[in-house]
Parts: structure tokens; C-alpha cells; sequence
């Protein structure tokens, strides 16, 4: 009988006994610890940015052509029939001419790049600034759109228009002067129920609240006109309802106004008397911030028109939206008045706007923080799938060697 020698490849499978392997506890406590460390990082970036309003929606010249650029595309996507589109944009033109919207009607005729067919948007695109692209488009629209045109709007090539010429034309309201202020606080007095929320922004427009501008006062208006519509945003009208309160309290305005005016309504509602108890019941930090939000809806009306203003107003949803809707109106103008009047209420608009995000000292430490954190996380994961991926090919030649041992001892086999 012969015997088959035992290969040198047969060779005892040595285990660790099921005990953990040091470099296998290290990594794990590193990622642990990354782990930990990238979210409290995280964290802190965000607390720090909100804090010290580090994310700013500030203009520059770069970021205005794409914002306006981002306009013209949402303005097109308001043109149904991509067979008829000069038609369609003729006639949000004319339309527009008609409700004596100026720059709404500027700002479609700007937006025609992206509006028309491709022929013709060249025509606009081959234009150098706004005042040859607007001279360009007149040639596109039919004879009658043409004439009116060129009767109510003023060519940008041929006169400056101005936020009042704007005004005039568009926007008759007003917030209130001292008398209007004077006989609403009359009937606040004698009946404190009375809705006072005109009655605060007249006050704060005749800056008995804090120092005010014209863009202050401006965006009181528009403010005041934008809460009587129908498609004011509750949630909007229900934030500034809520600050108007905290500015000042109803309650205090009367005791104050009633102390020094002899118990009289006509004597206490008399404009000296009754500004002075306005004064001394003002919350000065809750006043400092809604005039701060006036004053950005005044730059929005500013930077397009009046009537303008109160339709970016119907596309906010929060007090925090007015950043985002300023610099829309900053960097795209008559484009963005077009697109706040026609476009749903979807948040495209506000969303059009891009800001740009500071770094202090704080900030840049929490991202370095976070920084260390992912990457020792991706070393702790990327060194974990080197092992896994060693260890598996340990397995496959071991059982490649397995086999061949198993055919050596086949083929040496001899019967008795």
C-alpha cells in the first residue's frame, strides 16, 4: 500500500479566539469621535451664521447679471404656446401698456432674449446694454403695441426714469401725515379695539419711531397697500402683525396719551399729544426692526416701482424673505417687477436671488473642525474597506490552494 505524502499546503486555521484586534478599536473610537465632532461642527456653523447674519443677499455686478438672467428664464416660462411665442409676448406687452404698468411692460420687453423664438431673441441678444435691447424690441412688436409703447414708457435711450416719475404714474396712496395720524389716534383712544396697524406705520413714517428715510416711509406704503389684497400671504400678514404689537402696545399708547391730555379724546388725540405718547410707548428694539423691513421694501420699490413693490410683497411668506426679494428687484428691475406681477406664488422668485456667505474667525474654525472631522472619517472608512477587501482576497487564495489539494491526493489514490 502506498501512501500519499501530506502536502506542506495543508496548513491550520489559526483564530484570534473572537477578540477584537487593537487597530480595529482605534478605528472604530475614530469614527466615533468624527462623528460626533462633524455634527457639533455643523451646528455651530449654522448657530454662528444665523447669529451674525454672516449669509448676506448683498449686490455686485456679477451676481446681478445672473439673478437677471434667472428672471428673463422664469418671465419665458410664462409664455404657454412655444409655437406663437412673439404673439404671446406682444401681448404681455400690450397688456400690461393697458393697466399703465410701465415697468412691467419694460421688463417683458427686456426679457424677450429668453421670451422669443430664437430668430429674434439674437436680435435682443446682439444688443450691448438695456436701452439698445429695448430699441431692438420695439422693432419686434406689431405697429400697434409699437405706438403705445413708445407713448407712455420712457426709452432708456432718450430720458432718465426715476423712482418718483415711476410713482406719479403708478402708486397714488399714501401711509399717512400728521393729520391722518392726529384722527386715527382719536378713534384708537376712544375705541381701543380699533385696528391700529395703520396707525403704527404712520407713525413710524412720520418717524416717531426711530430716524426714517424716503425708502422707509416708501415701503410703508407699499406695506399698507400689499395688506389689503386678497393674495397677501397669511403667514406674512400674521409676522407683521405680531411686530407692529411688540412696537407698540395700544394699551400703554392710551394711558399715556389719556394722562396728558385731560381725560379728553379730543385733547388727547391732538397730534402733539398723542406723538409724544407715542414715543414713550415705543419698543425701541421691536421698532428698530420693522423699520429695518420697511426700509428694504422701500429699496425694492426703489429699484423697480411702487405698484411693483406691493406684488414682491405677495410672494414673501416671511419678514426673512425681504433680503432674498431686494436684491431680486436690485439686480434684475424691470425684468423682476414683470416677473412679481405675473408669476405664481411658488417661491421661484425669491429663489432666483443668491447670497453670499462671510467668514469670521468663529465660522472658520467650525469649518475646520468639520473639515478634520470628514476627514478622518472618509481615512477611518477608506482604511476599514482596505481590510475588508485584503481579508477577502486572503479567503480566495486560500481555497483556491484548498482545491488543488484536494486533486493531488485524487490522483495519487491506488486501489489495494
Amino acid at each position: 500500500m502506498r501512501h500519499t505524502k501530506v502536502s506542506s499546503a495543508w496548513r491550520p486555521v489559526r483564530t484570534h479566539g473572537g477578540k477584537p484586534q487593537p487597530q480595529g478599536i482605534v478605528s472604530a473610537l475614530i469614527f466615533n469621535a468624527s462623528m460626533v465632532v462633524l455634527a457639533v461642527a455643523c451646528a455651530l456653523a449654522v448657530i454662528i451664521i444665523g447669529r451674525d447674519h454672516l449669509y448676506a443677499y448683498e449686490y455686485s455686478e456679477s451676481g446681478s447679471r445672473a439673478i437677471a438672467a434667472r428672471i428673463e428664464r422664469l418671465n419665458a416660462s410664462l409664455v404657454q404656446l412655444d409655437f406663437d411665442r412673439t404673439r404671446q409676448w406682444d401681448d404681455l406687452v400690450a397688456m400690461e401698456l393697458q393697466a399703465g404698468d410701465i415697468s412691467a411692460a419694460r421688463g417683458f420687453m427686456l426679457s424677450g432674449r429668453e421670451m422669443l423664438p430664437s430668430r429674434q431673441a439674437n436680435q435682443l441678444r446682439r444688443a450691448n446694454n438695456d436701452a439698445d435691447r429695448e430699441l431692438a424690441g420695439l422693432d419686434l412688436l406689431t405697429p400697434g403695441t409699437r405706438a403705445r409703447y413708445e407713448e407712455r414708457v420712457p426709452l432708456l435711450s432718450r430720458r432718465a426714469d426715476t423712482a418718483d416719475t415711476t410713482a406719479a404714474r403708478v402708486l397714488a396712496n399714501f401711509v399717512g401725515d400728521a393729520d391722518d395720524f392726529e384722527l386715527m389716534a382719536r378713534a384708537l383712544i376712544a375705541e381701543p379695539n380699533t385696528d391700529a396697524q395703520q396707525f403704527i406705520l404712520t407713525g413710524l413714517s412720520l418717524g416717531l419711531g426711530g430716524e426714517v428715510s424716503d425708502e422707509t416711509v416708501a415701503g410703508a406704503v407699499a406695506l399698507l397697500v400689499a395688506s389689503r389684497r386678497s393674495d397677501f400671504p397669511q403667514t406674512l400678514a400674521a409676522e407683521v402683525r405680531d411686530a407692529l404689537d411688540r412696537t407698540i402696545s395700544v394699551e400703554a399708547f392710551r394711558t399715556a396719551a389719556l394722562a396728558t391730555g385731560s381725560a379728553s379724546v379730543e385733547a388727547a388725540g391732538a397730534f402733539d399729544n398723542a406723538s409724544a405718547a407715542f414715543r414713550s410707548s415705543v419698543n425701541a428694539e421691536s421698532a428698530s426692526q420693522v423699520l429695518e423691513a420697511l426700509t428694504e421694501i422701500g429699496q425694492i420699490s426703489a429699484a423697480t416701482s411702487p405698484s411693483a413693490a406691493v406684488y414682491f410683497l405677495t410672494h414673501a411668506t416671511a419678514l426673512r424673505d425681504l433680503p432674498r426679494l431686494r436684491l431680486v428687484a436690485q439686480a434684475a428691475g424691470d425684468r423682476a417687477a414683470a416677473a412679481a406681477k405675473r408669476l405664481p406664488r411658488d417661491g421661484r422668485l425669491q429663489e432666483a436671488a443668491r447670497g453670499d456667505l462671510r467668514f469670521n474667525r468663529e465660522l472658520t474654525f467650525a469649518f475646520a473642525a468639520a473639515g478634520i472631522a470628514l476627514l478622518g472619517l472618509l481615512l477611518t472608512l477608506g482604511m476599514r474597506l482596505y481590510q475588508a477587501g485584503r481579508s477577502l482576497w486572503r479567503r480566495m487564495q486560500d481555497d483556491e490552494q484548498g482545491s488543488e489539494l484536494v486533486d493531488i491526493g485524487a490522483s495519487n489514490w491506488r486501489p489495494l
